[in-house]
This record gives structure tokens, sequence and C-alpha cells, in this order.
């Protein structure tokens, strides 16, 4: 079986290395005078609360209610078992 991974993976690592080579890309480049794309920046953009914001404060904000509620009644339950108040 070890034979087997060892033959499968040197394979592999012949045959991989050969996908990676291809031949040389040639662009061809064009004077321009301006730059590719025109972005107008006169529209002001609405900023909008960050999803951190919006999502990630709540749910962090139940989950430690829950998490305090659930540590005092935790926290009430081994009192009481611990201890016995007699009358």
């Amino acid at each position: 079986m070890k034979r087997l991974a060892a033959l499968v993976l040197a394979l592999m690592s012949l045959a991989l290395p050969a996908h990676g080579v291809t031949a040389p890309v040639v662009v061809a480049q064009q004077a321009q005078d301006g730059p590719a794309v025109v972005i107008d920046d006169s529209e002001a953009i609405p900023a909008d609360e960050a999803w951190t914001f919006r999502y990630l404060v709540p749910t962090l904000m139940a989950l430690v209610l829950v998490l305090v509620v659930g540590l005092f009644v935790w926290y009430q339950r081994a009192v009481s078992g611990r201890y016995r108040v007699t009358e």
C-alpha cells in the first residue's frame, strides 16, 4: 500500500509541472492619451452601515445576554444544590 501511494505521488509530481508550462503571452500595447476607464466622482455615494455593525454587533449582544442569563441560572442551581437551608 505504501509503495502504491509513493508511486502515485511520484507520477503526480512528474505530471503536474508539465501542465503548468505554457507559451508566453504576447500583449500588443497601444499608445493612449488618457486613462482606459473614466470614473465620474461627481456623485455622492450614500454611506451604508458596515455589515459588522448591522449583523455582528446585535448577534454578539444577544449571545452575551444569553450567556449571562445562563451563567446566573447555572450558579443559582449550583449554590442551591450545595447548601441546604433549614428553618
